[in-house]
């Protein structure tokens, strides 16, 4: 699309609005989920007698469980429909959380967690992949980044629901209260479109082949998509993951630890919706390289500011820099989305997303060690050059701002060159 045209409008029209909010609440249910639990294993920690390590195992499990429920679920969105999958996989998580209300021990409530990741897994890549092959090419990668910013007002919320509602109501309680609502997303996935992109794929080729996974039309973009991915949820959950208990352990109250979480959140959410408008303007490219590079910035000031910063009002400058800049992840939407041909995109998007994630699970283990010994400052360095190397990565997709779906399948399947915005050959 030629920087000159004009976008169009973007309020969504009946079937739009439909897919973008059957996915919008599944991924905020998903981020709900990572960060509820570690406001939640403080009491847990304590009424069962759990050591760090056990504790900082249930993230990771659940962590790693988003990986199967990405390539199991995704795949299975590819084969009969992305409707169809939505509703399975809401079904699979929010009886899961209800269930851990009731988890009588820790191995329990292990494997429930790992339920729980299953379904969730499934979520993101799907949801995203409706959108894509729903929205108009001109609004796709603003629409994209607000799905995307739906992780960052669970946060929010989760922040709130850890800080208030856990001390009242107790953990059980909390579980029960988070899975309920999720049962109102029935209504709306009720009432989703499924995406005609993918019903005329399969109409043109009703049986898939494992071929289809061995071609460089599925190969390149996949590992494209799982390095960016990695190296963005290793500083992400390596940097944010422990920061909760963390700030309880260095003298603030559930609540003041809430508070820092929710600007978090809040910082987050601005990078969010900056990102998204940037990427329908500048470009998918040149909007996350310049975003992370922030994040590398914010993380460097941190690393050298050491721990000296922590009771003071100043430390939430390079805090806010830093989640600012590194939430242009937002853009993975769309960039992701955008590279993968219509019969494979949601087994690309979701797999190359949550194995991703799967892989970050490492991060809080190896921080947790690292803070034992040297603080917390190591890992805002360790954050900051994950973050750097993000943006220099960004450079390695092709720019696909504005082109339409059938344009984008035949560039993914090698039948027609990748174009820059202003129509120059790649």
């Amino acid at each position: 699309m030629s920087t000159k045209e004009k976008l169009p409008a973007l309020k969504l029209e009946g079937q739009e609005r439909k897919a973008f909010l059957s996915a919008f609440i599944g991924w905020l249910f998903d981020y709900y989920e990572i960060f509820i639990l570690t406001f939640l294993l403080i009491p847990i920690a304590k009424e069962w007698g759990l050591s760090a390590t056990q504790s900082a195992w249930v993230v990771s499990a659940s962590l790693l469980s988003l990986a199967i429920g990405g390539v199991l679920f995704g795949g299975l969105a590819d084969k009969i429909g992305r409707r169809k999958v939505l509703i399975v996989t809401l079904l699979v998580y929010s009886l899961a959380t209800l269930a851990r209300g009731l988890a009588p021990n820790y191995e329990t409530l292990l494997i429930l967690t790992v339920v729980a990741g299953l379904g969730l897994g499934g979520e993101y890549g799907v949801g995203q992949s409706l959108v894509t092959e729903t929205l108009k090419a001109g609004r796709r990668g603003w629409w994209s980044g607000v799905l995307y910013g739906g992780a960052f007002v669970a946060i929010m919320v989760a922040a709130l629901v850890g800080g208030y509602l856990l001390p009242a109501v107790g953990w059980r309680w909390t579980f029960v209260i988070s899975g309920l609502p999720a049962l109102f997303a029935f209504y709306l996935r009720s009432n989703a479109p499924e995406s005609e992109a993918w019903e005329k794929s399969k109409r043109s080729a009703p049986r898939r082949s494992i071929s289809e996974f061995t071609k460089a039309s599925f190969i390149k973009p996949f590992m494209l998509c799982l390095v960016a991915a990695s190296l963005y949820f290793w500083a992400y959950y390596g940097v944010t993951t422990l920061l909760p208990k963390y700030l309880v352990s260095s003298g603030f109250s559930m609540s003041q630890a809430s508070w820092w979480i929710f600007f978090t959140a809040f910082a987050g959410l601005l990078g969010c919706l900056t990102s998204a408008w940037a990427s329908d303007h500048i470009g998918r490219r040149l909007s996350l390289s310049i975003l992370m590079g922030l994040a590398a910035l914010g993380g460097l000031i941190l690393y050298l500011a050491g721990e000296t910063l922590l009771t003071s009002a100043w430390i939430l400058v390079p805090f806010f820099i830093m989640y600012f800049g590194s939430n242009a992840a937002t853009i993975f939407a769309s960039m992701f989305s955008e590279v993968f041909p219509t019969r494979v995109r949601s087994t690309g998007l979701s797999a190359s997303l949550q194995i991703a994630r799967a892989s970050s699970a490492a991060p809080p283990l190896i921080a947790s060690g690292l803070i034992a010994t040297q603080g917390y400052s190591i890992v805002f360095m360790g954050g900051a050059a994950l973050y750097g190397a993000v943006a220099l990565w960004a450079w390695l997709f092709p720019e696909t701002r504005g082109l339409e779906l059938h344009t984008l399948d035949k560039i993914a399947e090698g039948r027609e060159p990748a174009l820059d915005p202003d129509g120059a050959l790649r």
